[in-house]
C-alpha cells in the first residue's frame, strides 16, 4: 500500500501551501487575519481531497466526465446572468460569506472530458473532425469564461487545448496553419476585442514609464519588491513594499513578489524548486500510467499548472503582461486552491492505481 502513495507529490503540495500561509501571515497587518485563516481551512481541505480522491479509480472520473462538463457549462452560463461582479467581471456565485468561481471548476470539467475522449481513441493522428471536437471541448468553456469577462482565467485554458491537440497527434502541417491563424486572430483581438485597459497593460510591459502611476504602477512596485529582497530577503513581516501598501494585489496576483521580498533570491528559488518537484512528479506519473486516460489527464494537468506558474512569475518580474493569473496553491483564493488540489488528486489517483494493472 505504501508504494501507492506519492509522498513527494504530497510534500510539494504541502510545502507550497505552507509557504502561502507564511506569506499571508506576514501581511496580516495589511489584510487582517481573515485571508490567512480562510487559506488555512482551504489548504487543509485541499490536502485531504488530494488524499481521499486518489482512492477513486481513474476510470470512474472518466465515466462521469461528460456529466460534470455539462454541469460546468450550465454554471458558466448562469453566472453570466446572476453572478456577482468583482473587478469588472461577473464570475462569482455568492452564497453568504462563501463565493464560488465556476470558471475554476469548469477547467476541471474540460480536463476530464478531453482526457476521457482522447483516452478512448485508438488512432494516433487527429483528423479534421477530431480536431474540431478537441477545439469544441476546450473552446466552449474558454469562450464563456472570456464573456464574463475574465481574460486571466480564460488564458489558462489554452495550454489544455494545445496539450490535447499534441497528445491527439495533430499533424505538423496543421500546427503551422494553426500558428498562422493564431497570429491573425491576435491582430483581430488587439484591434477589436481588447478593452483599452487591457491594451495598456501590454504597452506598459514594453515601456513601464508610459504610465508609472496608473497601469504601470503594479509592475513597477512588483519589480521593486522582488529586487529589494536581495539574496536572503528582508524577513517575513518586514517587507517595506508589502507592509507600507505600495504593492497592490499582494495576496493574489502579486503574492510571489511578497514572498521574494521577504525571503530573497534564496526563498524564491526554494519555492520554484517546490513547483519543479510538483511538475516532475506529474511527469513521472504520466510515464508510469498504465492507461491512455491516465497519461492524458496527467499531461493536461501538468500543462495547465506549468503554464500558470510560468505566466504568474513572468508577470511579477515584468517579463509578461499583467493578466490576472494567480500562482497555483500559493495565491489567496478558495476556488483556485481547491480546484488545483482536486486536479492534483486526479494525477495522484493515476499513480495510486497504477499497480492495479501490473
Amino acid at each position: 500500500m505504501a508504494q501507492r502513495i506519492d509522498a513527494w507529490l504530497l510534500l510539494a503540495i504541502a510545502g507550497i501551501i505552507g509557504a502561502s500561509l507564511a506569506t499571508l501571515h506576514a501581511v496580516v497587518p495589511v489584510l487582517g487575519w481573515q485571508p490567512m485563516l480562510r487559506q488555512l481551512v482551504w489548504g487543509a481541505a485541499g490536502v485531504v481531497l488530494v488524499w481521499v480522491l486518489a482512492h477513486i479509480r481513474p476510470s470512474r472520473y472518466a465515466t462521469y466526465a461528460s456529466m460534470f462538463y455539462v454541469i460546468c457549462l450550465v454554471a458558466l452560463i448562469a453566472v453570466l446572468f446572476v453572478g456577482d461582479i468583482r473587478g469588472g467581471a461577473r464570475a462569482w456565485f455568492a452564497l453568504g460569506p462563501i463565493t464560488i468561481q465556476p470558471s475554476e471548476f469548469a477547467r476541471l470539467g474540460t480536463i476530464l472530458l478531453l482526457a476521457a475522449w482522447l483516452g478512448r481513441r485508438r488512432t494516433n493522428t487527429l483528423g479534421p473532425r477530431d480536431s474540431v471536437i478537441v477545439l469544441a471541448i476546450v473552446g466552449s468553456t474558454t469562450l464563456l469564461v472570456a464573456l464574463e469577462p475574465d481574460l486571466g482565467v480564460a488564458i489558462t485554458y489554452l495550454p489544455i487545448g494545445v496539450a490535447g491537440l499534441w497528445l491527439g497527434g495533430l499533424p505538423t502541417r496543421v500546427w503551422m496553419v494553426l500558428v498562422l491563424l493564431a497570429v491573425m486572430a491576435a491582430g483581430v483581438v488587439w484591434s477589436t476585442g481588447l478593452k483599452p485597459y487591457q491594451k495598456e497593460r501590454v504597452l506598459t510591459l514594453v515601456n513601464p514609464e508610459r504610465d508609472p502611476y496608473g497601469y504601470g504602477y503594479q509592475l513597477q512596485q512588483s519589480k521593486i519588491a522582488v529586487g529589494s529582497g536581495g539574496w536572503v530577503g528582508q524577513g517575513l513581516g518586514r517587507g517595506s513594499q508589502s507592509l507600507l501598501r505600495f504593492l497592490p494585489a499582494q495576496h493574489t496576483d502579486f503574492v510571489f513578489a511578497v514572498w521574494a521580498e521577504a525571503t530573497g533570491f534564496l526563498g524564491a528559488t526554494v519555492l520554484l524548486l517546490a513547483y519543479a518537484l510538483l511538475l516532475f512528479r506529474i511527469a513521472v506519473t504520466a510515464f508510469a500510467a498504465e492507461t491512455r486516460y491516465g497519461l492524458v489527464v496527467s499531461v493536461l494537468v501538468g500543462a495547465w499548472l506549468g503554464f500558470q506558474v510560468i505566466f504568474n512569475v513572468g508577470m511579477v518580474v515584468g517579463w509578461l503582461p499583467t493578466a490576472g493569473i494567480t500562482l497555483p496553491l500559493f495565491s489567496y483564493g478558495g476556488s483556485s486552491l481547491l480546484t488545483t488540489c482536486i486536479a492534483l488528486s486526479f494525477v495522484h489517483s493515476v499513480w495510486y492505481h497504477r499497480l492495479v494493472y501490473q
